[in-house]
């Protein structure tokens, strides 16, 4: 036998005796995300122990980042969930909040916005809009997922949601609620996905119409008190629960479907039609890897109204508990244990509501946008003439209409009493304008970071409006921001800190105590599958990987 047959043959053996232990892991069957809206993370401490199915599970089983958190002040649905979907932050993906001034066309726009993209509604309705992630500048996860031929689903209440999560790439569903039904877009399929659609129509959201919404506990099981002082619920709800669907007899009208959002059944829904995709597509269950992404929105819905200390939020996580255990058992059941990986994450805390900080001896309150834009209307008119000259704010983003902010820029005594008058008015922190944010990046305030970090210069504002702790931005007419208990949107903990969980295939079960952030999800999760997404600046998250 020659010397080179010798060493393949002792090679070989040895690789048999040394066994796996330096083989690379099996890439998972399936890839999961899922994130519940508005979800801080202090709500595991304080509602977790009446816990006891799916989360439970999370919490118990799951590899736990305890000091996850989003390193940016745009701490909204759009922004989030294109972080958590890119692993880049909004200074690199663009998505700077769920809406922004268009320079160009000198309008709002949603991040959603694609004029070529038409509603694909499951159902019999008339095509509306449809919507795209059209404007999200960096490749997603699931886009790398479904390159090679991967199975791609994602699916929210809400479009932005969905949208950002699957991202430009092809996708065989991507699904939102709408119009009082289920849809897609002709972004990225041109008929409805046939399981799901069967799914939709089995157990249509017009099942629930007459029922009411009570609590799953017993009413000594709530913290606080049902009836918090600064709720402000639906028009036909009390602040007590329980809280009717429809409080009238006839037939679903808008009330019913709105309320019908803002309540757990919604989730259920979104639950039923996760597994319905699971087992009509066969997710996890062929040779390459898919990728299944869930956004429950129940929770922020109900947050806005009722804020983060009320009956209502724990009983939608009590039930959530459910939907999220049934949803594992079904992986467990479908795809195996072993064979599955999951993120679970949030895209946003929430404000404590102003009224209820305030009892507790905080500086708190509300900033009503109007008041800002018609203040600096005012300022900017003792200079250049009387005029409509602020475009719009959403949240902290600030801009002017055309031209104005470069004839304003040239004018520093002009500029300053602008910033000036706003920082004046009460609960402003501070004010930026888009010249300085640049070199806030390398600053040593943690602030001011960021505030970078959720810059993107082509449609950032023209100033950026930081407010103070526990003060919120409102709007009276609501058509900027939802909601008017209270909101979100700040680089506070109560905003940026948010659960980060790991569970299944390649994970170490753990607490695991070093900072982390939703950046950092989709890096780790492109690890396991073996796909490439050159464009992450999170890390992977190494120490919670098998070795």
């Amino acid at each position: 036998m020659r010397l080179s047959a010798l060493l393949t043959c002792e090679t070989l053996a040895l690789s048999l005796l040394s066994g796996p232990a330096h083989a690379q892991p099996a890439k998972p069957a399936l890839v999961v995300v899922v994130v519940v809206d508005q979800m801080r993370r202090d709500y595991i401490q304080d509602y977790g122990q009446k816990w006891t199915k799916g989360l439970r599970r999370l919490v118990d089983q799951g590899a736990w980042f305890t000091n996850a958190a989003y390193p940016y002040t745009t701490t909204l649905t759009c922004p989030g969930h294109a972080t958590i979907s890119t692993g880049t932050l909004p200074s690199t993906h663009g998505i700077i909040s769920n809406q922004w001034w268009d320079r160009a066309a000198q309008r709002a726009v949603s991040c959603t916005h694609d004029a070529n993209a038409r509603e694909v509604p499951y159902g019999a309705r008339p095509a509306g809009s449809g919507g795209s992630a059209r404007l999200l500048g960096a490749p997603t996860l699931a886009a790398a997922i479904g390159q090679p031929g991967g199975r791609v689903v994602t699916m929210s209440l809400k479009r932005a949601a969905a949208a950002m999560l699957a991202g430009q790439g092809r996708a065989d569903a991507v699904l939102w609620f709408q119009g009082g039904g289920w849809s897609s877009s002709t972004a990225w399929a041109s008929a409805p996905e046939q399981s799901v659609l069967r799914s939709a129509e089995r157990a249509p959201v017009e099942d629930d119409f007459g029922r009411s919404w009570d609590r799953l506990a017993k009413r000594s099981d709530y913290k606080f008190d049902d009836k918090g002082v600064g709720e402000r619920p639906l028009s036909e709800w009390d602040v007590e629960m329980p809280h009717a669907l429809q409080p009238r007899d006839g037939k679903a009208t808008t009330f019913f479907y709105e309320a019908w959002q803002e309540s757990p059944y919604s989730d259920a829904a979104l639950g039923r039609l996760a597994s319905a995709a699971i087992d009509g597509m066969k997710l996890g269950q062929g040779s390459t890897t898919d990728f299944l992404a869930v956004s429950f929105s129940a929770l922020d819905i109900v947050g806005h109204d009722f804020g983060p200390r009320s009956h209502e939020i724990q009983d939608v996580l009590l039930r959530l508990d459910d939907v999220v255990g049934k949803l594992l058992d079904q992986l467990d059941k479908r795809v195996g244990r072993d064979k599955y990986v999951l993120a679970f994450t949030a895209d946003h805390g929430v404000a404590v509501i102003p009224e209820q900080a305030a009892s507790d001896r905080l500086d708190a309150g509300r900033i009503k946008m109007g008041d800002i834009t018609d203040l600096v209307n005012k300022v900017v008119g003792g200079t250049l003439g009387a005029g409509r000259w602020v475009a719009m704010q959403a949240y902290s983003e600030f801009y002017f209409r055309g031209p104005v902010f470069e004839k304003i820029a040239e004018n520093a005594a002009l500029l300053a009493s602008i910033k000036t008058a706003i920082g004046e008015v009460p609960g402003i922190a501070r004010v930026y304008d888009r010249r300085e944010v640049a070199a806030l990046a390398a600053s040593d305030d943690p602030v001011a970071r960021e505030v970078a970090a959720g810059f993107f210069p082509a449609r950032s504002g023209d100033l950026i409006i930081v407010p103070k702790p526990n003060w919120i931005f409102v709007s009276d007419d609501k058509s900027v921001i939802p909601g008017n208990a209270t909101t979100h949107g700040t680089g506070y903990a109560y905003d940026t800190q948010v659960p980060l969980i790991l569970i299944g295939a390649g994970i170490s079960p753990g607490h695991y105590e070093a900072a982390a952030s939703p950046v950092d999800i989709a890096p780790t999760l492109a690890k396991l599958a073996g796909v490439a997404l050159p464009t992450a600046t999170g890390r992977t998250l190494d120490e919670a990987l098998k070795k």
